[in-house]
């Protein structure tokens, strides 16, 4: 016997929670030191999108689009580290409010170094 489902309302996410839902899910991959402010001259091209402390989402056909802004630490490989930030935004994001993200593309801003460190 299949049972019925009414609706019994809707649920919306607002789009500040998603950015800190990526936000975290970036900060907690091991080489990662923060998220950094978007860059002035990117931030005029994503005007309609939502911003929230590194993070830029676009929300678009029911999918998300995520752009990261992050700060790594030395000695990380930096290919491998992105990889990881993509994976935990994507799962992140599914886990929790069950959205599909179309893309995550993560900005290295800068890498930190310790006083008198060098590469």
């Amino acid at each position: 016997m299949s049972e019925q489902r009414e609706s019994i309302g809707r649920i919306e996410v607002a789009p500040g929670v998603l950015a800190t839902i990526a936000q975290f899910a970036a900060l907690r991959v091991e080489g990662v030191v923060e998220t950094t402010s978007i860059p002035a001259d990117v931030a005029r091209l994503f005007r309609r999108a939502t911003r929230h402390d590194g993070v830029v989402l676009d929300l678009s056909d029911n999918k998300v689009r995520v752009d990261v802004y992050v700060i790594m630490e030395p000695h990380v490989n930096i290919m491998e580290t992105s990889q990881k930030i993509q994976s935990a935004i994507i799962e992140a994001i599914d886990t929790m409010v069950g959205v599909p993200v179309d893309a995550v593309n993560v900005h290295v801003e800068d890498v930190l170094y310790a006083q008198g460190e060098t590469a």
